[in-house]
């Protein structure tokens, strides 16, 4: 377990060829530390909080300035972590961030762990859990539809709504242990209809939650799409040309294609994942069979599928039996080669078609469209108002608050005691505090900032 009363240290920005690199020092000796090894133009420990000094690192080992740098300087609480703080801005590469930090350790800091400094601004009361994992969201989102769901969360929208039904569901439980209390008599002190239609109400906002989750790992962890279908259909042209780079390998030996390829386009907003795949066939070769084991695969955990077909040839079994496997997920038929002679007369699949050229780019355009209406049909709508679920962790503290509620409620309409009722309020009470970081453990706190970079 980490200690937290240490002064710690990270580089903060991507080590590597770049204009500046930013290394963070947290902890109650973090400008005592920094002062050894900087030599600034007025004392650091007469800087106020929220100031920039300029100066130089100097190295111990040669004597000489190793980078001229500017520090900035925050004092707790006003800081990100709400401790006194130091980020120095020395110049990038490899060399200087590192030996800026060598330096650090050599006079008390401590490498940071993955995500420690954001650990400790959540433990020193300066962000909720919601809020801390939304940063981590804004970090990885890879369009902007993803971007402004992590923003709202990061502005603490989803901590907002869970703060006013957990303050909703403490009221209905004051209510109900106020007459066990002092209720002297079998009548009720209020009207019990009103108060289960109230808890229902409530209980339809956190179902409404949990059914947002589909649309935030959509539009964060991206749509993946399965591109389909027998070997030589154009599967990896089609590939290429809708992420518009040439990507995968293109023959016209059939079977070429043997392990996943994945690519990321960004169409109207909506992160799209695509794999290309090994062409689903019997086949004696022991490479093939694994790649078709891996497509087979990669079909179950897709969010959706590219059907393709070949245009200019006639259907066969083998087009049966796969359109069988893809039919169980929400698929785009694709008709490839539509710049040859068009064999296929009538189509027997169902569901929606796209014909296109992959090697002459027809139809891409519309391909996509088809796509894009594909995904909006899948995620639910979200309205100004609503909030979104974006990690595992959340959809799990929710529905078991949903599960605690539904016990309430049924030992009610089974005759049982109100007080049954007050408690599953409280356990539903109990999981969104989980879900906030009011009540929580280190394993969980370990397991959400080991996703940080070291920095952060």
């Amino acid at each position: 377990m980490s200690n937290f009363t240490e002064t710690i240290c990270g580089i903060s920005t991507p080590i590597g060829i770049g204009a500046i690199s930013i290394i963070r020092v947290s902890g109650k000796d973090s400008i005592k530390i920094v002062e050894k090894i900087f030599i600034p133009r007025d004392k650091l420990k007469k800087a106020k909080g929220d100031s920039i000094l300029h100066g130089w690192i100097k190295d111990p080992e040669c004597k000489k300035n190793l980078d001229e740098v500017l520090l900035f300087v925050f004092k707790n609480p006003l800081s990100y972590t709400g401790e006194d703080m130091v980020e120095i801005s020395t110049h990038g590469g490899i060399v200087i961030p590192q030996k800026v930090v060598r330096l650090l350790i050599q006079n008390g800091a401590r490498m940071a762990e993955r995500g420690e400094f954001t650990r400790r601004r959540f433990l020193n009361g300066k962000m909720s859990l919601l809020e801390a994992e939304a940063i981590l969201n804004v970090i990885q989102a890879k369009t902007e539809k993803g971007l402004l769901i992590a923003e709202e969360n990061l502005n603490g929208k989803l901590n907002k709504k869970i703060n006013e039904l957990k303050k909703n569901f403490q009221e209905i439980k004051t209510v109900i242990e106020a007459d066990l209390d002092f209720g002297e008599t079998d009548m009720l002190s209020f009207d019990i209809s009103e108060l289960l239609r109230k808890i229902e109400n409530l209980k339809k906002k956190l179902k409404d939650m949990v059914a947002s989750y589909t649309r935030g790992k959509i539009l964060l962890d991206g749509f993946r799409l399965a591109i389909v279908g027998k070997p030589n259909v154009g599967k990896s042209s089609l590939f290429n040309t809708i992420l518009q780079e040439d990507k995968a390998i293109v023959t016209e030996i059939p079977g070429t294609t043997r392990d996943l390829l994945e690519g990321v386009i960004d169409l109207e907003g909506y992160p799209v994942i695509l794999h290309d795949m090994a062409g689903i066939r019997d086949s004696d070769s022991k490479v093939e069979k694994i790649g078709v084991d891996k497509a087979l695969q990669m079909i179950r955990h897709s969010d959706g599928i590219l059907f393709i077909i070949d245009g200019s040839e006639t259907l066969d079994k083998a087009d049966e039996e796969i359109f069988k496997t893809v039919a169980k997920k929400p698929f785009i038929l694709v008709v490839n080669k539509s710049d040859l002679k068009k064999e296929i007369k009538d189509i027997p699949f169902t569901g929606k078609t796209i014909w296109v050229s992959a090697k002459k780019h027809l139809g891409v355009d519309e391909l996509n469209k088809t796509i894009v209406k594909l995904i909006e049909e899948i995620i639910p709508d979200h309205t100004e108002e609503g909030a979104t679920c974006t990690t595992q962790r959340q959809k799990e503290k929710l529905i078991r608050a949903i599960d605690s509620i539904d016990s309430g409620l049924k030992a009610i309409k089974k005759g049982k005691d109100l007080e049954l009722l007050a408690f599953d309020i409280d356990e539903a009470i109990n999981s969104l505090k989980e879900l906030t970081g009011e009540i929580t453990s280190e394993d969980i706190l370990d397991n959400i900032f080991s996703s940080f970079c070291i920095g952060k």
